[in-house]
């Protein structure tokens, strides 16, 4: 599906390649004046870029029917990848019956597309319970 990869939980994935190649040949506190950033942020900026992985992503059903979706660029692992490829496709998955359905890569990781919506939800039910006001008696 996708001809360039999807970057999940980065929101920009050229400035902090540039941030890790200015670091190569300047001090932290010097990148931090060059992007105009605290040296805590160039510091975080090189941790993601150090353990960024790439997997490469497939839609897989029981009955051996295997859809490649594409590489996919993440710092926290692969079920942040399979996320970010769900978030990326949303209509399309959302197209699909959900049983017998997963993405995986090819390590043998998977995770069933009932299991990546259900990480979804709890993302914005655990976002809006936090944020959500209290009610006038408890």
């Amino acid at each position: 599906m996708a001809a360039s990869p999807i970057y999940a939980n980065v929101r920009d994935p050229e400035r902090y390649q540039a941030i890790a190649a200015a670091r190569a040949s300047c001090t932290t506190e010097q990148v931090a004046a060059q992007f105009g950033i605290t040296s805590g942020a160039v510091r975080a900026a090189l941790r993601r870029v150090r353990k960024a992985k790439t997997y490469e992503l497939f839609l897989e059903r029981d009955d051996g029917t295997r859809q490649r979706l594409g590489l996919v660029v993440t710092h926290k692992g692969f079920t942040a990848a399979c996320i970010g490829a769900y978030r990326k496709y949303g209509e399309f998955f959302r197209g699909l019956e959900l049983p017998g359905w997963r993405i995986a890569d090819n390590t043998g990781s998977c995770n069933t597309l009932e299991t990546v919506r259900g990480l979804i939800s709890r993302e914005a039910v655990d976002w809006t319970d936090d944020h959500a006001e209290l009610p006038d008696s408890v």
